[in-house]
């Protein structure tokens, strides 16, 4: 610029002969830079601290490189003047490997590393003020054009060597192995180091793996300083040497490798490998573990469920053994130690009881532990303020790199533990002996000890599809928001894990749905009678309908476990057939016990069970278990036989004897009189009628369990929707596909709820027909035995048509009377063997009220047929009177429902049982009854107007009931009554 000032002034003057003026000095450095002063200073500081760092860390360096094969102590002196911590003074300070542990060490580079980023960072503070560099860098400081200012090539010389530094000590950190001489650097290590947890108490402790991530950051912060003050030949040339030292150029082949520059993808490659790293040492214990038990299998050729079931038995043998020691030596020191040793004996048998589900738990858990920061680092990075295609600025591409290293290792992580997990998933099929028993079709025999083992193995295999699933959960919402997508949008095909996961849930449901199957045969050939409630000696349901329900919900819990849409729909659809109704084989509408004893031998589910009467007959009896099922004996072949047919054939074998004017008493007082009735009754012969009326009891408790357990199965699937529901409104913001097929299992789930909702209703319609049918055979009410009426009902039809009810008030008071009506028309009731069995507290109260449900059905229809045949007279006191019965009659009725449900006997019955319970049924059977009752006890016909009885609907309403009584039934009604005229009815508009 002086130079060109001469000239000028040269020209101007016009003084063209002058001779031109000597050359100008050598221009200045420093001219027109401010803050020379501070840019030397930073200089000078920032080369302080490579040079601190750098004695400081050597002997630390050296200790890491130290082979595995020399002694405990690993001794290595400094070259400087440095001083460090743990016995290092000075140039002839020596360092133990016992006095430091991996958190020092990489503490202690972490600082080293801040301080040398904190000198860069001034340094670039001062560049920037002295016009050296951009305050913001949009690209390479250089161009190509024009030269470097001393100042800055000083600059971007030292902080390339700090850079160097820091990139070499970084992976020097993260390829090294711990002090224990195993495993890299890492949290789990210092576990096992006896001075890491007084280091952190000291308060300068902190987690290994922040510490790893902050060191990773700093170096490619420095790293990323370095490229942009280069020149692009020079980053050409790095790029270069970088490729050559990634392709394994080591120390010992290359003296010029302090020379050679390292790119930030060196340091993104090495963390990733570092986390990998990681995750395979945290999981080698277990893996290991699980591999050791294969290889004693193996040698010992068996199964590795074989072996632990073993070791299980021997831990348990082992406590067994420890608690009779204590309780031998109770007063003495010792014994509370044994005991504490079995128990962590048996607690570490059942640790070791599902060595496949706890290795992936491991794997994954451990993934998942290292995935999660990665990921919360990778969204707290702010985005790009330009597009990627032109991402120019400096904080951007920084931040990229960042992206990068978290994207990077999260793919290494999942990959590895995907890897790993599916190694070891596949090795569980055939360690498993249970999973073998399931496989192999051809063994018909199944023992007891076989379907544990087989069960056992099904627990390990739920959770270990649960464990799976949980996971590919969290890897869809963490890790594909990172993943590429294909041209529908959708991700990529599935991972190795997924596969796995489909491949065990549909193994799964083949063998759960197996394992049912093989449980509830086993219930049908243990199948008993069976208490249900203390203090209920002669209350008792057929087992099948127990075990049937608990081998359900076990199946549906351990289905539902899993997390496995495709086991729920599976184990559901068994479910639902298990308690499917047929109703193309026995209805149970047949007589008596026909349906129950007779039909199919194939038993195919509990309703076909039930219907030929599996578990209802008991042992102590005269009949056998397998009487209601087996077709050979004259014994079993009478039992199939239906309870009407077995009366008719007794009383048609032996000729009628005397003996019918027995009044009712006891028990057997109110059995079907047909005249050779005495020789039924016989000993052998009541014993066989007691059996079957006990079984039949027994089966329609089990009927109404039944009802009971498809509702309970129903709400459990309930419970299922709710739960998917509630997934599915919590996935909606964060997943815009698979809306499908959240939809078909939300539909799948619905359709077994209810269709067990369905089944319920469907049990407690054949209770109904089954009690109806058993009322009639014990009770009467039909035209089958219409002889002298010593059944209960016939007995109540008898009097009624043999009953006055036009009459004056002295013969009212005399037919009102208590005795009378209690002996002649209510004794006989409540001393049927119907009532009996019900006292003997047989019948659980839901069948109890269907029993009083039947009777009030009956009882009016044998009501209503009196009235409707209009063979009887009326008058206002007769009509008095009948009402007076059918008080008489809905009292009884509802004090055997009201007894059944809150008697004493019933105090222990279910919670909530009471209240199910009512009258409400029976009154309902009633109301055509109570309407003709109010008919007759009019003043007149048109009074009849003022009531608000609907008129016209008679049957039964949807509820069952009896609904109302026709216009013309209701005339039929009025002409009973004798001082009601023919006009009066004829001219009553209904």
């Amino acid at each position: 610029r002086c130079a060109l000032d001469s000239v000028s002034t040269y020209t101007n003057t016009g003084a063209m002969n002058r001779p031109p003026p000597p050359p100008p000095p050598p221009s200045n450095p420093s001219f027109g830079i401010v803050n020379v002063e501070s840019i030397m200073e930073g200089i000078q500081s920032c080369q302080m601290s490579l040079e601190e760092s750098r004695l400081k860390l050597a002997p630390l360096e050296r200790l890491l490189d130290a082979d595995e094969d020399d002694d405990d102590h690993h001794h290595a002196r400094s070259n400087g003047g440095g001083s460090g911590r743990g016995g290092m003074s000075g140039a002839g300070g020596i360092i133990s490997k016992d006095s430091y542990t991996d958190e020092h060490i990489v503490h202690e580079f972490l600082e080293c590393t801040e301080h040398i980023f904190g000198a860069i960072d001034v340094l670039m503070v001062r560049l920037a003020d002295g016009g050296l560099v951009p305050v913001h860098q949009h690209n390479n400081r250089d161009n190509g054009e024009g030269e470097e200012s001393v100042y800055f090539l000083m600059a971007s010389n030292c902080i390339s060597k700090a850079a160097d530094f820091v990139g070499r000590h970084c992976l020097t950190l993260l390829e090294a192995d711990s002090l224990s001489g195993v495993g890299p650097l890492d949290d789990n290590n210092t576990d096992a180091q006896h001075g890491s947890s007084s280091f952190v108490e000291e308060g300068g402790g902190v987690p290994i793996q922040p510490c790893m991530a902050r060191l990773v950051e700093l170096a490619l912060r420095v790293v990323h300083i370095r490229t942009t003050l280069e020149p692009q030949s020079s980053q050409s040339q790095n790029e270069q040497s970088n490729s050559h030292y990634n392709n394994g150029s080591s120390d010992e082949d290359d003296e010029d490798d302090e020379e050679t520059i390292l790119s930030p993808q060196t340091i993104i490659e090495g963390y990733s490998q570092y986390q990998r790293r990681c995750l395979r040492f945290r999981s080698k214990p277990s893996i290991s573990s699980l591999a050791e038990l294969r290889r004693v299998a193996s040698s010992q050729s068996c199964f590795v469920s074989d072996l632990l079931e073993e070791e299980k038995r021997r831990a348990q043998m082992e406590m067994g053994m420890d608690d009779g020691d204590d309780d031998e030596h109770d007063d003495s020191g010792g014994g509370g130690g044994s005991g504490n040793n079995g128990m962590e004996n048996g607690n570490a048998a059942t640790a070791r009881g599902q060595p496949h589900a706890q290795a992936i738990t491991v794997i994954l858990g451990e993934a998942s532990s290292l995935i999660q920061p990665l990921a919360a680092w990778r969204d707290a990075i702010p985005p790009p303020t330009s597009s990627e295609s032109n991402n120019t600025d400096d904080e951007d591409r920084f931040g990229s790199l960042l992206r990068q290293l978290c994207h990077d290792s999260i793919d290494i992580l999942d990959n590895e533990a995907s890897t790993l997990a599916v190694t070891v998933g596949s090795w569980f099929g055939p360690d498993q002996r249970g999973v073998a028993t399931l496989d192999d079709h051809s063994s018909n025999a199944t023992t007891q000890s076989d379907l544990t083992s087989i069960e056992s193995s099904l627990e390990e295999m739920a959770f270990l599809c649960q464990v799976i699933s949980r996971y590919c959960l969290f890897s869809n919402q963490i890790i594909t928001t990172q993943s590429p997508q294909n041209n529908n949008g959708n991700s990529s095909s599935p991972s190795e894990l997924e596969n796995l996961l489909t491949e065990q849930s549909l193994h799964y449901s083949t063998l759960e749905t197996r394992l049912a199957t093989l449980q509830f045969d086993q219930a049908l050939q243990l199948a008993s009678p069976q208490l249900v409630e203390l203090g209920r000696p002669n209350l008792r349901v057929p087992s099948i309908v127990e075990d049937a329900h608990y081998v359900c919900v076990r199946a549906v819990e351990r289905a539902a476990g899993t997390r496995s849409e495709r086991a729920v729909w599976t184990v559901g659809h068994w479910v639902t057939e298990i308690w499917g109704v047929d109703h193309t084989g026995h209805g149970g509408g047949g007589g008596g016990f026909g349906g129950m004893m007779g039909g199919d031998d194939g038993v195919r589910g509990v309703y076909r069970a039930l219907m030929q009467g599996v578990g209802c007959i008991s042992t102590e009896s005269d009949s056998h278990p397998e009487e209601g099922t087996s077709e050979k004996g004259p014994t079993s072949s009478k039992a199939e036989n239906a309870f009407a047919a077995a009366l008719l054939e007794a009383t048609g074998d032996e000729p009628s004897s005397s003996g019918g004017n027995n009044k009712h008493h006891g028990g057997h007082g109110s059995a079907p009189p047909s005249g050779g009735l005495i020789s039924f009754l016989a000993r052998d012969r009541q014993q066989s009628l007691q059996s079957r009326i006990d079984a039949e009891l027994c089966a329609l408790n089990g009927i109404s369990a039944a009802s009971t357990a498809c509702s309970a199965l129903s709400g459990l699937f309930a419970d299922l929707v709710e739960e998917k529901m509630q997934e599915e409104a919590e996935s909606t913001n964060n997943a815009v596909n698979g809306d499908g097929a959240a939809a078909k299992s939300s539909s799948m789930l619905t359709f077994a709820r209810d269709e067990l909702a369905s089944h319920s209703r469907s049990y407690k319609h054949l209770l109904q027909q089954r009690v109806r049918s058993l009322v009639s055979d014990l009770c009467g009410g039909d035209d089958l035995f219409d002889t002298d009426g010593k059944l209960c009902l016939q007995n109540l039809r008898l009097f009624i048509e043999k009953e006055v009810y036009n009459l004056d008030s002295s013969s009212f008071k005399q037919l009102e009377g208590e005795d009378r009506l209690e002996s002649e028309m209510i004794g006989p009731i409540r001393n049927s063997q119907l009532f009996t069995e019900i006292g003997r507290d047989k019948c659980d109260a839901a069948v109890v009220a269907q029993m009083a449900e039947a009777l009030g059905h009956k009882s009016a229809d044998i009501l209503l047929q009196f009235l409707f045949r209009g063979n009887a007279d009326f008058n206002e006191w007769g009509a008095m009177l009948l009402s007076k019965q059918v008080r008489l009659l809905l009292n009884v009725y509802y004090g055997l429902v009201l007894d059944s449900s809150s008697g004493p006997k019933a105090a222990a019955s279910k919670p909530g049982e009471s209240s199910s319970v009512g009258t409400a049924s029976i009154l309902k059977e009633f109301e055509r009854v109570n309407q003709a009752v109010s008919i007759l006890q009019l003043e007149k016909p048109s009074d009849w107007l003022a009531f608000a009885y609907e008129v016209g609907s008679q049957g039964e309403d949807n509820d069952g009931g009896a609904g109302s009584l026709r216009p013309e039934d209701i005339r039929k009604v009025m002409s009973l009554r004798v001082d009601f005229s023919d006009e009066a009815i004829n001219n009553l508009k209904l």
